[in-house]
């Protein structure tokens, strides 16, 4: 039976609620695995988007550790760190 006739018979409520979270977890592992395969593809195209001399200052600037700091940037942006903060 597939995971479409498995749905179909829950919402004619004819499964167990056992077998509907087995149902539930499926399709939320199904979710994750396509959310993930939208992810891969977007790392395999990256190439594409990010030309060889950006990779490279990425690259060094991941070397050394040079990361934006986030208090220094809501300074820059006007913000006061109080008003994100729950």
């Amino acid at each position: 039976m597939t995971l479409a006739q498995k749905i179909e018979r829950i919402l004619k409520g004819e499964l167990k609620p056992e077998n509907i979270k087995t149902i539930i977890d499926l399709a939320e592992f199904l979710k994750v695995r396509e959310s993930q395969k939208k992810w891969d593809e977007i790392n395999e195209s990256e190439h594409e988007f990010i030309t060889a001399e950006e990779q490279a200052h990425l690259d060094e600037v991941k070397a050394k550790g040079q990361f934006i700091d986030q208090d220094e940037l809501l300074q820059e942006l006007g913000i006061n760190k109080d008003e994100i903060q729950n």
